[in-house]
């Protein structure tokens, strides 16, 4: 069979073909399409009927974008712990107090905080302080995508399961494989260091991003929109309601106290 003329479907690959790209990464017209919403030519660009993308292919292409995505933070990163020659978070701490310390000169407590801080972040560092900038920009850059999958496998999971508990009939290889090109509106958050600009652009990838979401999720399991959007949101509400419960909880036995 000739790979060049034949859809391989997911999980069908030979093994020595393992290293190709193609395995590991959809097509670049197809994160194309997905940040212009267009889903069939995303998820089926040969017109199979079917999902022809693949859980790995979905993996490779969060890493990918993830990195994409954090190189202007991870520039802003560089230029501030090679600057300071300290630990990126340390430096962005110091440097934030001083500018709120700058913002309250009046204020005593937020002066005395800014100088704490700036002692801290200038003790000389185990190793140089060169090096330990640069491996913390470093770590700080792998965490982009290390979180994308964090948060795309467990977000999925639930809103999967929940979907599964409302009668739809897919599985996790598809659902997977079809909200993975979610990262493809998100490379818009990595704009976050520029000024201005950042914030907006951070809000754009969100909602572009859940926009998405929400088509993929309806795509692959076949529910209508009002239970979509409960299997989407419903995890959302309940993550942020236990900070809620858990403060109350803790005022609660406080006054029992």
């Amino acid at each position: 069979m000739s790979l060049h003329t034949h859809v391989v479907l997911p999980g069908r690959a030979p093994r020595e073909e393992w290293t190709q790209r193609r395995y590991w990464l959809p097509t670049v017209s197809q994160m194309w399409n997905a940040a212009r919403l267009n889903l069939a030519d995303a998820f089926d660009p040969f017109e199979r009927g079917m999902m022809t993308t693949s859980m790995r292919q979905g993996i490779g292409m969060i890493v990918v974008l993830g990195l994409a995505a954090g190189v202007p933070t991870l520039l802003a990163n560089l230029w501030l712990g090679l600057r300071t020659g300290a630990a990126v978070p340390l430096a962005a701490v110091a440097a934030s107090l001083t500018n709120l310390a700058a913002g309250y000169p009046a204020n005593p407590v937020a002066s005395e905080v800014a100088h704490t801080a700036s002692l801290l972040a200038g003790i000389e560092p185990r190793m140089p302080g060169l090096l330990a900038g640069l491996l913390s920009a470093l770590g700080l850059w792998l965490n982009w995508p290390l979180g994308w999958l964090a948060n795309w496998i467990v977000y999925g999971a639930v809103v999967a399961g929940l979907a599964r508990l409302m009668g739809a009939p897919n599985n996790l290889q598809s659902f997977f494989a079809a909200t993975s090109f979610t990262a493809a509106p998100l490379v818009l958050t990595g704009l976050s260091p520029i000024p201005f600009l950042g914030p907006l652009a951070v809000i754009a990838g969100v909602i572009w991003a859940f926009a998405f979401y929400y088509q993929a999720v309806r795509h692959v399991t076949g529910l209508d929109a009002a239970r979509t959007l409960l299997s989407l949101l419903l995890p959302l509400v309940v993550i942020a309601a236990i900070p809620t419960l858990l403060a109350l909880g803790a005022l609660l036995l406080l006054l029992a106290a």
